[in-house]
């Protein structure tokens, strides 16, 4: 420190009450800062906490249902039974194409064999 060349800076008496209320200031909003960022933890660990407790309530449900499962008679239809009644509820649909003129056509028809029943 002997050989280097020292700075000195001259301040205002304004200047420098200035800049030690903005240094304090800092400190300040610094200190409500890392306060809020405590306050976020403390959250963070409560939702994990309760994020906990219903994985493990949900995993208890669901054994829960597994044994009512069980425990439950059966249904009297088969199920290849049961697998014809819900494909045979499902509407069939009708594939027109991109051909919008054979659309219209079939609309057509359609209304003119609606008109003649009347």
């Amino acid at each position: 420190m002997t050989n280097e060349k020292l700075i000195h800076v001259k301040l205002e008496y304004r200047d420098s009450i200035k800049s030690k209320r903005d240094v304090l200031s800092l400190e300040m909003s610094l200190l409500k800062t890392i306060k809020i960022i405590k306050k976020y933890h403390e959250f963070r660990f409560e939702e994990f906490k309760l994020k906990k407790k219903l994985y493990i309530k949900i995993k208890t449900l669901l054994t829960e249902i597994r044994k009512l499962k069980e425990n439950l008679p059966k249904s009297g239809i088969p199920k290849v039974l049961e697998n014809q009644e819900a494909k045979s509820t499902l509407p069939k649909e009708k594939y027109y194409g991109d051909d919008i003129e054979s659309q219209l056509g079939e609309i057509q028809d359609k209304l003119d064999s609606l008109q003649a029943r009347a």
